[in-house]
């Protein structure tokens, strides 16, 4: 069997930093997988691959994309610390999505005039930490590399 590099795209715009640079929970300790954590510039983030929602759950504003093809689980979701976020879920658990399709908004202007903060949480879930590469920095939603990762190719 062959292996390859894959790259996940950044799923929204915004300034990218390493997971455990800004969270101290489960996250930042990597216990579910290797990240990064993109603080947005804007209001919806899509899926940043294609691939199939194993999870969507609106409630914990967290998003799970199986990429079948490759054999990786990537979960994003949105760490949201506001008084009145307006959260909007995107897709279903189940249905098949395209690298670019929406997978949840929030009004991140709103949520900073509140005085409140967002972060998007990026993760690999089903791979070694070791064997999963970050970038950050400035990303551009569709463009910048955040995620590399050897899967089968």
């Amino acid at each position: 069997m062959t292996t390859a590099t894959y790259n996940f795209m950044a799923p929204v715009t915004g300034k990218c930093v390493p997971i455990e640079a800004f969270h101290t929970d489960l996250f930042g300790e990597k216990v579910l997988g290797e990240g990064v954590s993109i603080f947005p510039a804007e209001n919806t983030v899509v899926a940043p691959c294609d691939g199939i929602v194993s999870r969507a759950c609106e409630n914990s504003h967290i998003v799970t994309l199986l990429d079948s093809v490759h054999n990786l689980e990537l979960m994003l979701g949105a760490n949201i610390e506001a008084a009145n976020a307006d959260f909007t879920m995107c897709v279903k658990t189940g249905e098949t999505v395209k690298a670019g399709s929406p997978l949840f908004t929030c009004n991140v202007n709103d949520i900073h005039a509140q005085g409140g903060f967002v972060d998007v949480s990026c993760i690999v879930t089903n791979l070694p930490t070791a064997d999963v590469s970050v970038n950050c920095g400035d990303v551009v939603r569709g463009k910048s590399r955040i995620l590399s990762c050897e899967c089968a190719g």
